[in-house]
């Protein structure tokens, strides 16, 4: 079984995109009912040395809308790092998520076989295919931010569970 790189944006999209929207809607009821502020959430930390979940959903939502683009050719926009609310952070996600879901497939799918030179550092670039670009570099960072978003939603008391995470809920 092959399986393209605009089906595996496109799932990203339409399926862990749809799953941190619900998780952040969740988050919203949270803190509403539980009288915790928007900061407070955003400041959580699974350990003093790691970024705090703001890092972490902006890392997300950033490494997959570069990336995207980055395999498509297309400009990127729509970035904002400075939401005031939890309303400003849906809207932000459902933004990207309609970027995404506009890139255009072909142009995602030739990308393949090309080679990129991805930032690693300040000073320092790989060079890589698309593919493994998508397989080696995207989606395990952006698994990784994800899922931390995630977990700090939860050790934080959030009620989320699996098919949240998975956006089926």
């Amino acid at each position: 079984m092959s399986i393209s790189i605009s089906e595996v944006i496109n799932g990203l999209a339409t399926q862990q995109v749809q799953g941190l929207i619900l998780v952040l809607k969740k988050a919203k009821e949270y803190a509403a009912e539980s009288d915790t502020d928007y900061d407070s959430l955003l400041a959580a930390r699974l350990h003093p040395e790691m970024h705090p979940l703001s890092w972490q959903l902006n890392s997300t939502m950033e490494l997959l809308i570069r990336g995207a683009a980055r395999l498509s050719e297309a400009e990127v926009i729509g970035l904002n790092l400075d939401e005031d609310s939890f309303d400003d952070l849906i809207a932000r996600v459902e933004g990207i998520q309609q970027e995404l879901q506009a890139l255009d497939g072909t142009l995602l799918d030739q990308s393949e076989a090309k080679t990129f030179d991805v930032p690693i550092g300040p000073d320092a670039t790989m060079s890589m295919t698309g593919k493994e670009y998508l397989l080696k570099f995207l989606l395990p960072n952006f698994y990784f931010h994800l899922t931390t978003s995630y977990d700090l939603l939860r050790m934080s008391g959030v009620p989320v569970g699996k098919r949240d995470y998975m956006g089926v809920s």
